[in-house]
């Protein structure tokens, strides 16, 4: 299913694994050139700037080519209709296709434009087609459906992080749209259904980060799992839940109670908890930043329905706690206890990073013979006592 050739994908996995050894010096330069050289990528993969570079160059030429070929057509084709969008979105849909095996592109900035434009027609066309079919009942569950299954086939196809988290977030939509349609029973018991979605992707695509089966989709799963631990929070948060009854419900914006609030505030303010407490115990980064970042969710939610303190004083004070807080981690994490320690990674800054390809082409070429050094050229032979040269010059 996925277009890159999965030998490199491998081989790109166990240099990027060996990376961080190299860097701390537990491995040689000799030995890590021998592992690049044993285990040889050949995906095209330039700098950051560079791609960024070639993916705006090719974003402009995409839309001027496509609004250059619209015009050409606007006489003799059907402008007004989503079979255009869709056309032009298979266009740069194969284009993406011969590029990316052709010349090997790996999330270079050329194919990543490709993608998404051609994804954004794509599904730009479809969505068309569904609005003018006036679909009055479930219009916005087919449009998630097609948004999902699109984004998951391209994720599937060429492994890429921005398509796999619009999916996940396709897919939580078509839970809410299907359940929505369960009437009152529905919108009462939303929140969670949510959790339970949300939960049971988070576990599932944990389970398939262990498997050798996700190797080729690291970076997807791990955005698919963040998404997963946000939405978990976003469904029993108070503020989400209350807004969302007053929504649905035609009230305003006013402090409206809703039914079985307190487990709502308890999800609120604990599930941050059990995030960094998880995060701890299991030494996972995602769920311990995850956590802390959702503290300051609970704290911001709490000020709007409760106000205790005047915000400049509030704030101060949540300063002074913050700093003390972390001054006390820091001195505590100094000497590493229980596995975690203050000190920095022992990885390469992006700066820092060795032209590896320098390295292993030096050492490639190290054996060949040194060029033969040309005869030098000397003027002069001028015999003339002057600046000319003489006879036999």
């Amino acid at each position: 299913m996925i277009i890159y050739k999965k030998e490199w994908l491998k081989n790109k996995y166990i240099v990027d694994l060996l990376k961080p050894d190299y860097t701390a010096g537990r491995i040689t330069k000799e030995e890590f050139i021998k592992i690049k050289t044993a285990h040889p990528v050949g995906f095209y993969m330039p700098g950051l700037m560079v791609r960024v570079g070639l993916f705006i160059l090719t974003l402009i030429i995409a839309i001027v080519a496509t609004s250059l070929l619209s015009l050409m057509a606007f006489i003799s084709v059907p402008m007004g209709s989503p079979g255009w969008p869709i056309f032009l979105g298979i266009g740069c849909y194969v284009l993406l296709e011969f590029l990316t095996k052709g010349k090997h592109y790996f999330h270079s900035g050329v194919d990543n434009a490709l993608l998404y434009f051609s994804a954004g027609l794509l599904g730009g066309g479809f969505i068309w087609i569904i609005i003018d079919a006036h679909i009055t009942t479930g219009d916005n569950l087919l449009g998630a459906i097609v948004i999902a299954l699109l984004c998951i086939y391209l994720t599937l196809r060429f492994a890429d992080v921005v398509t796999g988290a619009v999916a996940c977030g396709a897919i939580f939509a078509c839970v809410y749209f299907f359940w929505a349609m369960m009437g009152k029973f529905g919108l009462a018991t939303m929140p969670f259904v949510m959790m339970i979605a949300a939960a049971g992707a988070y576990f599932g695509f944990n389970n398939l980060s262990k498997n050798a089966k996700g190797l080729y989709y690291t970076d997807c799963v791990a955005i698919v799992k963040l998404i997963s631990l946000l939405t978990l929070y976003a469904a029993g948060n108070y503020f989400m839940v209350n807004r969302l009854n007053n929504m649905l419900n035609g009230l305003g914006d006013s402090h409206t109670a809703i039914p079985f609030g307190f487990i709502f505030w308890v999800w609120t303010v604990l599930l941050p908890i059990v995030y960094i407490w998880f995060g701890l115990k299991r030494k996972n980064t995602m769920l311990l930043r995850t956590g802390m970042v959702l503290v300051a969710a609970s704290v911001a939610t709490f000020r709007v329905y409760y106000h205790l303190l005047p915000i400049e004083i509030m704030l101060t004070l949540s300063g002074i706690i913050i700093l003390a807080g972390a001054y006390t981690i820091i001195s505590y994490l100094k000497t590493p206890r229980h596995g975690f320690t203050y000190a920095e990674p022992e990885e390469a800054n992006t700066a820092d990073n060795l032209n590896l390809e320098g390295l292993a082409i030096g050492q490639a070429t190290s054996h060949l013979p040194p060029a033969a050094q040309a005869p030098v050229s000397r003027f002069g032979g001028g015999s003339g006592g002057g600046g000319g040269s003489s006879g036999d010059f």
